[in-house]
């Protein structure tokens, strides 16, 4: 689950007639950032899973 920015939900998209552009430094950021999961219930194992999971990802990008 990614967090979009606020303008971009279909409410305010139809409420205020947002189309994307007017906030371009939250529209650049939602699209270069990752959300990592994070709950009051991880477990060390869960916490695990997400690091390898990420060096898996990264490994993969830079080529190695």
């Amino acid at each position: 689950m990614h967090y979009i920015p606020v303008h971009f939900h279909p409410y305010y998209r139809e409420r205020f007639g947002f189309k994307g552009g007017e906030y371009p430094v939250a529209e650049s950021a939602y699209e270069q950032l990752i959300s990592l999961p994070m709950f009051h219930a991880m477990t060390d194992d869960d916490v695990e899973d997400v690091v390898r999971a990420m060096a898996k990802v990264l490994g993969w990008y830079s080529g190695s």
